[in-house]
Order: C-alpha cells, then sequence, then structure tokens
C-alpha cells in the first residue's frame, strides 16, 4: 500500500470585512454607459459578492492574518521554512515572503513560489519536496491575493468589457497551511502537474515586468477565460488518471473535490467531464469569487470550520491556471 509523503496539519483563511455585491460593481462600469446589465455577473459567474481589502492593507497583511491563525496554535520558532504563494505581491523586489516573514517574526528560510492562480498548490509540491527530502521539517505556506488592484471598472465600450469581463469575478483573500511529516495514513498521495507554455498569453497582468515595465493602462487583467477553459478540458483528465492509477483510487473514492474559484459553471462543467456530481465540489465562489490562488485553500479552511471535511476524507486538489498549468492533487485528510 502506498503511503503518504507529507500532510497537511492545519490550514486556515482570511478574507477581508469590506462585502461588495455585484450591484456595486455593476455601477461602477456602468458609470458612464449602459455595458452591463443587472445580474449579469452572477449569470455568468456564479458570483454573487465578494470581499476587497481595505486602503492601505497590503497582500502580505492577508497572508499575515491567516499565518497567524495556525502559528497561535503552535510554537512559530519551529517553522523552518516560509513559502509566500501568490498571483499578487507587495512589491516586485524583494520576495513578498521576506515582508511577511518580518511581520510575523520569524527567522526561517524564506522566499515566494508564483504560477498564477496555482501558486498555492505548486508551493505544495515543493513543501511536499522539502519534507521527502528532509530539509525542512515544518513549512508554512502563506497566500494574499488583492485582485481588486488589477480590475478596470471605466471600460471603454463593449470590446474591452469583452476582454475584462472575467476580472469582475476577482476577489480578496488569503490563506495559510502547515505542512509536517505524517504519522498516519493522512497525508499526501499523489501530485501532478502539467503546462502549456503556449497558451501564456489567454490571461494576463501585462504591465510590471520587463514588457511594459511602466505603462500604466496594462496593469489591469484581462483574458480569454473560454478558451482557457477548453484547454482545461482537454488536458484535465490525463494527469488525474495518473494520480488514481498511482494510488489505486476511483473516482467514486473520494469525498471532497476543490478546484481554483474560476466561474461556478466551470464546476458543473469539470464534474460533467469526471461523470461526478457538481456538489462533491466544495467551494465559497458565491461570496468569495475568483480569489486566485487562495482559492483552494480558503475553501478547504471553510470547509474545515464547517464540519464538511473531516479526518480520514480522501480529497483531490484540482489547480487550473494562466499560464497554462494543471495540478492535480491525491489527500486522505
Amino acid at each position: 500500500m502506498k503511503h503518504p509523503t507529507s500532510r497537511i496539519t492545519a490550514i486556515a483563511g482570511y478574507a477581508p470585512e469590506r462585502i461588495v455585491p455585484n450591484q456595486e460593481i455593476e455601477n461602477w462600469v456602468n458609470a458612464n454607459e449602459d455595458l452591463i446589465g443587472p445580474g449579469s455577473i452572477e449569470r455568468l459567474f456564479g458570483v454573487k459578492e465578494r470581499r476587497y481589502a481595505k486602503c492601505g492593507e497590503q497582500v502580505s497583511d492577508l497572508a499575515v492574518q491567516a499565518a497567524n491563525q495556525i502559528l497561535s496554535q503552535i510554537d512559530p520558532s519551529t517553522i523552518d521554512c516560509l513559502i509566500f504563494a501568490a498571483a499578487s505581491s507587495d512589491l516586485i523586489e524583494p520576495a513578498t515572503a521576506n515582508i511577511i516573514q518580518s511581520k510575523l517574526g520569524l527567522t526561517c528560510a524564506a522566499f515566494d513560489v508564483k504560477n498564477a492562480c496555482n501558486s498555492f498548490v505548486t508551493a505544495l509540491h515543493v513543501a511536499n519536496a522539502f519534507i521527502v527530502s528532509g530539509n525542512y521539517k515544518k513549512v508554512l505556506l502563506v497566500n494574499g491575493e488583492i485582485l481588486s488592484h488589477a480590475i478596470k471598472f471605466n471600460l471603454e465600450g463593449k470590446e474591452e468589457l469583452s476582454n475584462r469581463l472575467a476580472a469582475l469575478s476577482l476577489g480578496d483573500a488569503g490563506a495559510a497551511a502547515l505542512i509536517e511529516s505524517p504519522i498516519d495514513d493522512s497525508g499526501i498521495y499523489s501530485q501532478k502537474m502539467i503546462s502549456f507554455g503556449q497558451y501564456w498569453n489567454l490571461c494576463v497582468i501585462l504591465g510590471g515586468g520587463s514588457m511594459h515595465p511602466h505603462d500604466e493602462s496594462k496593469t489591469y487583467f484581462e483574458g480569454k477565460t473560454s478558451e482557457m477553459l477548453h484547454v482545461f478540458i482537454q488536458n484535465k483528465g490525463r494527469i488525474a488518471e495518473k494520480c488514481l492509477e498511482e494510488t489505486g483510487w476511483k473516482l467514486a473514492d473520494i469525498d471532497h473535490f476543490f478546484m481554483h474559484h474560476v466561474s461556478k459553471k466551470t464546476f458543473e462543467i469539470v464534474a460533467g467531464g469526471l461523470g461526478i456530481g457538481p456538489d462533491k465540489f466544495y467551494n465559497v465562489i458565491q461570496d468569495r469569487g475568483n480569489i486566485a490562488a487562495a482559492s483552494i485553500p480558503y475553501a478547504m479552511s471553510d470547509a474545515s470550520k464547517n464540519k464538511k471535511l473531516n479526518k480520514g476524507d480522501k480529497i483531490m486538489l484540482i489547480g487550473l491556471a494562466s499560464g497554462i498549468s494543471i495540478s492535480i492533487q491525491l489527500i486522505i485528510w
């Protein structure tokens, strides 16, 4: 029988206080021209509201709020590696992990992992490898997403609305998880990743790097999410099947599926492709929106708090991200 390689011993999520309903978003978009009809955001994405960080609140602050929920239960000095993993960041330089390390008062190794909306699940691959190698014993993964900064509300016509429509579903959140060696059957059993770099330009924030270092108009999210979804649907099955073969599990054995929150329709399409009911996907998209790499850990934390995720449950994490990358992980909670 295959044994777990590492385990998630604690998980936490954090949402900012400010609630932003769809009507508020629609009013901003329609300030100069009627571009989006009432109820369109909920109909297209399944989102009713989301949380936005307050003015002056940083990505690192959201990550710290989540991390402190874990650190309050353990001796912080036992953390020997800190990984910040998010689509967002405080700065380009230095790593946001260093800022978070300072705010938490830690002295361990610290660095960032960035892989768009798969940043957190990719960091889980990295943390697992560190635990297996024996280099570290307690790895703290932290995440903060302030995506509201990347939304352009003052849109110039229907064409720009089409290119930036998916951004209207974005929200802000933070998450954290503690990774350690397994002590029983709970833990990570299989991990696979695959990437299709030829589609990197389907969903982008073009500004801030060497391509467009000083163009403010490039600092907003734009994307062709329907084209991305087609690539996901075509390819996710390949690595899901490999993970199932590796563990000997069947889809029917899995109690919960946690997937990146793109839209409610995406959950339904992926569930249909796997031949399972959409009710097996635990998500918080209705009142949190698309919170990028925080989606999966935040939903897991929410499920655990609500007693929906219990010890011994088998779960599948499905990471979908621009780039394009796909991640599948099988875990016993």
